[in-house]
């Protein structure tokens, strides 16, 4: 069922999709599915009505959406291309077996699990050491590759209204329309703070703290110095991660051109962006980032695994939709 979907999204135009009721009825059947599949694998008994409610839900709304549109999903390309075969005529026939096998399978499961009075998983997902800092660091990735979209429309709308320096594209479609559009750099970048900036924050306040205690310096000054000293490393960082990207991804400034700006360095880096950066890195390895450790130290390793798989069903689907974009066949889209 979700390979199905994944399909779909892989061969679908992000520019011709529209987050419509067909888009989110194949969302929550990407996620409904992983949940069903992950709390049979925990033997829980939620696992056959969630089952159930997916199954039923993918077709009955693919009806639907048939009936209301014309269509059994909403579609980019022409009606006589083969996709139009596949996904509005071959895929209801596949959605229904998948989902009378999805009923099936999730139903055996649980009755193997009653007929060996199998209690429900207690443990995590994965039993491995690893695991909790890579579940925390996934989150973080899918997490902040959309938060970051949203925080560049914030920043663009800041420029439309002076806030800051520079252009924007009212036109571009990626950024303005379709707003749950990964930007994996973002997600990227927090990773990074988090394996690199956060223990670098901590150990230059032990050193900080060290120099106070040491009466090097006033105890007063031991946590602006090491503020300071974070933001001057973030700057750092984030800068040279910037100016490398540009150097790599847009070396003929299709993405962005500060060469207007000043204090700017070959284009890709100016003065006022890596000072904005800068202030968002420090409030996130000092404030942001603790504040989310703690809130992940209280919840069950349970449910951030149910998020996980939740969240990371849906993250693929809107991946794979968006950052897979088919090459354009003159075709347009239809009305439905």
């Amino acid at each position: 069922m979700i390979g199905s979907w994944y399909l779909y999204a892989g061969f679908s135009d992000p520019n011709k999709m529209k987050y419509d009721f067909s888009f989110w009825r194949a969302g929550a059947s990407v996620v409904g599915t992983a949940m069903s599949a992950w709390l049979a694998h925990r033997c829980s008994r939620a696992a056959l009505p969630v089952a159930g409610v997916t199954a039923v839900g993918t077709a009955a709304l693919g009806a639907l959406n048939k009936k209301l549109k014309g269509s059994y999903v909403a579609r980019s390309w022409r009606k006589e291309s083969l996709k139009e075969k596949v996904f509005n005529r071959a895929m209801p026939v596949v959605h229904a077996v998948e989902a009378a096998a999805l009923v099936a399978g999730v139903t055996g499961s649980r009755l193997k699990a009653r007929a060996a009075a199998a209690a429900p998983l207690a443990g995590p997902l994965v039993s491995a050491p690893w695991y909790p800092q890579a579940r925390k660091l996934g989150l973080y990735f899918m997490g902040f590759s959309l938060l970051g979209h949203w925080v560049e429309i914030l920043f663009c709308l800041g420029i439309k209204h002076g806030i800051f320096k520079g252009g924007y594209d009212r036109s571009n479609h990626m950024l303005w329309d379709q707003w749950l559009y990964p930007f994996p750099a973002e997600g990227t970048a927090t990773v990074l703070a988090d394996l690199v900036l956060s223990p670098a924050k901590g150990a230059i306040q032990q050193f900080g703290s060290a120099l106070a205690n040491a009466g090097r310096i006033p105890g007063a000054l031991a946590t602006p110095l090491s503020l300071g000293a974070s933001f001057f490393l973030n700057q750092v960082v984030c800068t040279s991660v910037d100016f490398c990207t540009g150097m790599v991804a847009n070396r003929n400034y299709e993405l962005w051109d500060y060469r207007d700006m000043r204090f700017h360095f070959k284009g890709q880096v100016c003065l006022q962006n890596s000072l904005f950066y800068s202030i968002i890195a420090t409030w996130g390895v000092w404030q942001l980032l603790p504040a989310l450790e703690k809130l992940m130290g209280r919840a069950s390793g349970t449910a951030l695994d149910g998020i996980l798989v939740g969240f990371g069903s849906f993250f693929g689907f809107i991946s794979l939709l968006h950052l897979l974009v088919p090459p354009d066949d003159g075709s347009e889209a239809a009305d439905a």
